[in-house]
């Protein structure tokens, strides 16, 4: 008989078996600042009765710290683009000097004095002309959403609201998982489906930890920043973010620790692509083959924007279709068995991971994929 401290850790170890494999596992992957945590974010407002008074005012150190990064990256870029941009105002040069010299790091106190220097300096329309050439450097997105709030996020009485906890960047440099319920459709046998969704951080240096949360896994939602067409690498700036994250669907794709998970595809940030696609960017300069590329008759495609999403969703679907060989350890040593991994669908969907009604609509359709492929393959859920 066990009893006592190892009786209740082999009871509780038991539970937690029977746990993970009944609930649905989702693992969120792709490159650093594509969107993961966001949707962390989102199921935690759309499952989890969102986020307490609390919880937002924890929020307002990271909000502030944001403001700093943003306009110290893009006042410290002015010199260093090319061709340069100068102020406008001279005014303006007092305020960016106070900027500069507190440093990268930020101030140790936000200041009504260091909001007003901030606040000026981005009036200024040389500073907006930088800002504008943001793909020439590296800026978070969240920038301009929070320089154009400087007088609320100043106030003593600021209380983030879910768009600004959205926007919030927060580097994730560690596993972590939310957990959430969601109604089962009455004709999958009703009743309520519980879910791990697990978040690791995309930077390269990261990666090696993915490895960790890879067993068990019912589906990977792979997120592509679809925006990165012209931007450089934050690790490398020799390497395209979007080929970046192209190459890494490739891997996991690939990867034979996840070739039962169903793979579901966030092309994320829409909002960022269709308005730089209007804004005239060119993505045919750093992906030459677009100029070759044409949208089959059955594709809907009336703007130079739809005719982008295409394009990476054909570059996504061009993955999938290459053959996929694993190597597998033979019976005898030097005997191994090259075997062709078998095809798997792939779900695309286009994702404002910062919209809550995009990602609610996104979600019931992820969510009704993930139970098709369960009932597919083991006939329950």
């Amino acid at each position: 008989m066990v009893c006592g401290k190892d009786g209740k850790e082999d009871k509780d170890h038991l539970l937690y078996t029977k746990k993970f494999l009944e609930v649905k596992k989702l693992l969120l992957l792709g490159t650093g600042e594509s969107g993961k945590t966001t949707i962390i974010k989102q199921m935690k407002i759309l499952h989890i009765n969102g986020y307490s008074d609390n919880e937002r005012k924890e929020k307002i150190p990271y909000i502030k710290q944001n403001i700093h990064e943003s306009i110290y990256d893009i006042i410290t870029n002015m010199n260093k683009i090319n061709p340069p941009v100068k102020v406008k105002n001279e005014e303006t040069i007092n305020s960016i000097d106070f900027i500069v010299k507190i440093g990268q790091e930020g101030p140790n106190e936000f200041t009504p004095e260091y909001f007003n220097h901030v606040k000026k300096a981005w009036a200024d329309e040389g500073v907006k002309e930088t800002f504008n050439r943001s793909n020439e450097y590296q800026l978070i997105d969240s920038a301009e959403h929070f320089l154009n709030q400087i007088d609320v996020i100043q106030t003593s009485g600021f209380i983030p609201t879910n768009q600004d906890i959205l926007f919030c960047r927060i580097k994730t440099i560690s596993i972590s998982k939310i957990d959430f319920e969601i109604p089962i459709p009455k004709k999958y046998g009703g009743g309520m489906a519980e879910f791990w969704m697990f978040d690791v951080g995309g930077q390269r240096g990261e990666r090696k930890k993915w490895i960790k949360v890879f067993a068990g896994i019912q589906a990977i939602l792979f997120l592509i920043a679809s925006s990165d067409f012209d931007l450089k690498l934050r690790e490398d700036e020799s390497v395209n973010r979007l080929q970046e994250s192209f190459n890494l669907f490739q891997d996991i794709y690939s990867n034979v620790y996840v070739k039962d998970a169903a793979m579901i595809v966030f092309l994320n940030k829409q909002d960022i692509l269709q308005r730089k696609i209007e804004q005239g960017r060119k993505i045919e300069k750093y992906f030459p083959e677009y100029s070759n590329f044409t949208p089959s008759g059955r594709e809907e495609c009336n703007t130079e924007y739809e005719k982008v999403r295409l394009f990476m969703k054909n570059k996504i679907l061009g993955i999938a279709r290459m053959p996929v060989f694993v190597e597998n350890m033979g019976m005898r040593p030097g005997k191994n068995i090259t075997e062709q991994l078998k095809p798997r669908d792939v779900y695309i969907h286009n994702t404002i991971a910062t919209d809550t009604k995009n990602i609610r609509k996104v979600f019931d359709s992820v969510h009704e994929s993930i139970l098709q492929k369960i009932v597919k393959d083991t006939g329950i859920l």
